[in-house]
């Protein structure tokens, strides 16, 4: 079951303090998808892993609530967010997508981005009422963009980095270019070598490509 509880944030950018919803518990009963989603069973813990100031539209983990906000995101989230804020209740697909575009603006690492998408994705169709009209696939175009961007940019190493191309394999399938899918599951498949560490990554590139599934077996 998961729980959610209220929690009262400060605002690092407009000092305003607001009201928002914290996850304090879930679980995977509904599955965990082939692109690593966990699936509660019952209502979803999303929008309480994200949390967006109803005054400005600041966005981030609870941890991002911390410290300041320097000038130049600032003005940006005043023109590009606080609008849309004003507007709309977000969705918390649309918050991860707000969180992307902040954690951009502060310089942050394009894997860090590119999991911020992720997140957006995954949290896509959980409230159809107030989603944004852009969609998943364009969701899941972000989170290649970024995580390819993170390969070229040696901004990951090692078995993570193999997880961040098996991912982009994953988000190709997802939005039906198989053939790019194939050549980023060949890269897992031929890179891992022996490790065995990576055994489990490089059977499920294998199996995606050639059998694909929605949920781990």
């Amino acid at each position: 079951m998961t729980t959610i509880f209220p929690r009262d944030f400060d605002c690092p950018n407009c000092d305003t303090t607001f009201e928002s919803y914290v996850t304090g518990s879930t679980n995977n009963m509904g599955g965990v998808t082939t692109d690593f989603q966990e699936i509660a069973g019952g209502s979803q813990p999303d929008r309480g892993f994200i949390h967006t100031c109803d005054n400005c539209g600041f966005t981030g983990h609870s941890g991002a609530f911390n410290g300041r906000v320097d000038m130049k995101v600032s003005r940006l989230i005043a023109e590009r967010i606080t609008p849309l804020v004003r507007d709309e209740r977000s969705s918390a697909s649309r918050r991860f997508e707000y969180a992307a575009w902040i954690a951009k603006w502060r310089g942050s690492v394009a894997d860090e981005i590119g999991s911020l998408y992720l997140r957006a994705a995954w949290a896509w169709g959980d409230e159809p009422e107030v989603e944004s009209t852009e969609g998943q696939d364009y969701l899941r175009r972000q989170v290649i963009e970024h995580f390819e961007r993170a390969i070229e940019e040696n901004c990951v190493s090692g078995e993570h980095a193999q997880t961040i191309k098996y991912l982009i394999g994953e988000q190709y399938r997802r939005v039906g270019e198989s053939d790019a899918a194939a050549r980023w599951y060949d890269r897992v498949i031929a890179e891992a070598g022996n490790d065995p560490e990576q055994r489990r990554l490089v059977d499920l590139a294998r199996q995606q490509k050639t059998d694909p599934q929605e949920f781990l077996r």
